[in-house]
């Protein structure tokens, strides 16, 4: 039986092609809430709700096969909207968030459809038009038509188009590498962050490992590797081994500055200490304000701040919760006049996403005037510090890794981003307190662990 081909195929592929073939296994190991977190969707009712002026009819049948009967005959009939629709080729199966009926010549009539996915992203990620490109090629051997653009609707009900041939070539190359998984075929595997997406990521980091694989690395890039093979160096031990003096003649395309970087970060990993490169610039000052966004992108919804305020030796957690969807406004005004009964005193955040939403829910709920860019002011990100400073003995350089690295236990053994809003939907769904417990414990959790990352790297300086 051939294996199906799905627009979470494209997502897979582009984020860690060992997932498909771990997936291709035979093992489950999906949950579909986290798949719609991964995909950037929302919830089915969030989506209902941005539909509801287009008038969309639903495809609900819950066989595949009655769902491909029902989406053909709504686009015979010429339906204007459709939610919900499949469309299958072969093993190929399409499930864009809608079909949308425009005006031209198809199989149809003068009319054809196109493809729309409602995403929660306010970027548009080449993964996205990847899919879209699938959903043409299965629109064209259905309708007679390829669409020659597609589209993505965001969560305030506008839409962005694409061109669809901009893209081809990265939708051809990844359906290949799919195709030629799905037959057996193996491909090299090469660690980066995105694998920590895939259920099956602890695999591909010990397969990693134990090969000793350069993209063991951090931000190592493909063509680096590439020429370092080429050079006859394809291990980290090999690597650590080098006078990066020497490697410049050596090792083409990759600078003599570049070279030296990744020869210590080679041996930081041999030795499983951190290379200290220079002073790490944080403030002086002990008083602080440590920050941590709590979101659930199924529901474009920023429903918890939390708060560490250091000052002295005293450390006092303060949450802004919205326990529900209509309280995201209450809690960013609790958490915005709490920032300003606290002037001057520097905001700690780990990595620029703290910022974004500040911007964000500035505009979505309104702010006192100079409030985001006075926070921008006091602003330290603990991680732009320590990426211009510190070569550390590890894979990867999240909040996790590097605080757990510094000795830090978060209370949950499964605790994530991810699993957070797992946690916060079981809250909603079910009203079980633990739940919420667990978000706010996380979310404290994740605080203290900046701030702990932040007093190590304070006055460190390389010896």
């Amino acid at each position: 039986m051939h294996k199906r081909i799905t627009k979470q195929s494209f997502y897979r592929y582009l984020k860690c092609p060992s997932w498909i073939a771990y997936d291709a296994s035979g093992e489950v190991r999906d949950n579909p809430l986290r798949s719609r977190v991964q995909d950037d969707a929302l919830i089915q009712e969030q989506e209902r709700a941005i539909l509801v002026s287009r008038k969309s009819v639903e495809i609900d049948e819950v066989s595949e096969d009655a769902a491909v009967a029902k989406t053909l005959e709504f686009m015979q009939q010429g339906v204007q909207s459709i939610y919900g629709g499949v469309l299958m080729h072969g093993n190929w199966v399409a499930r864009p968030d809608l079909f949308e009926r425009v005006s031209g010549k198809s199989h149809f009539g003068d009319y054809y459809y196109v493809a729309c996915d409602i995403k929660r992203s306010r970027h548009l990620k080449d993964e996205y038009c990847v899919q879209g490109a699938f959903y043409a090629e299965v629109l064209r051997h259905t309708q007679g038509m390829k669409p020659k653009q597609g589209y993505i609707m965001r969560p305030d009900g506008t839409v962005e188009a694409y061109v669809l041939d901009d893209f081809l070539t990265k939708f051809r190359l990844a359906l290949d590498g799919i195709e030629r998984i799905l037959e057996g075929i193996h491909e090299p595997h090469f660690l980066t962050s995105d694998c920590k997406q895939s259920p099956w990521f602890d695999k591909c980091k010990a397969e990693t490992v134990a090969s000793d694989h350069l993209s063991r690395m951090n931000r190592i890039w493909r063509s680096e590797v590439s020429a370092l093979n080429d050079a006859g160096i394809t291990t980290v031990a090999q690597l650590a081994a080098q006078h990066a003096d020497k490697l410049a003649h050596r090792v083409h395309g990759v600078t003599a500055e570049r070279l030296q970087f990744l020869v210590l970060g080679a041996k930081a990993l041999v030795d499983g200490k951190p290379v200290i490169l220079g002073t790490i610039d944080v403030p002086k000052t002990d008083d602080a304000l440590i920050v941590d966004i709590e979101a659930d992108p199924l529901r474009d919804l920023h429903y918890l701040f939390g708060v560490l305020d250091v000052h002295g030796k005293s450390e006092e957690f303060h949450t802004f919760l919205a326990k529900q969807q209509s309280e995201e406004k209450a809690a960013w005004d609790a958490f915005v006049a709490f920032m300003e009964s606290r002037p001057g005193i520097p905001v700690y955040h780990y990595g620029w996403y703290e910022q974004d939403v500040f911007k964000l829910m500035a505009q979505r709920h309104g702010a006192p005037e100079g409030f985001v860019d006075d926070l921008a002011e006091r602003s330290v990100d603990v991680l732009e510090r320590l990426r211009e400073a510190v070569i550390f003995p590890l894979s990867f350089y999240s909040l996790k890794d590097i605080a757990q690295f510094l000795g830090f236990r978060w209370r949950h053994d499964d605790a994530s981003g991810l699993n957070s809003v797992l946690w916060y939907e079981d809250w909603l769904r079910t009203g079980n307190r633990e739940m919420l417990d667990d978000v706010i414990r996380y979310n404290e959790d994740d605080v203290r662990a900046t701030w702990l990352v932040r007093n190590w790297a304070k006055g460190r300086t390389s010896s």
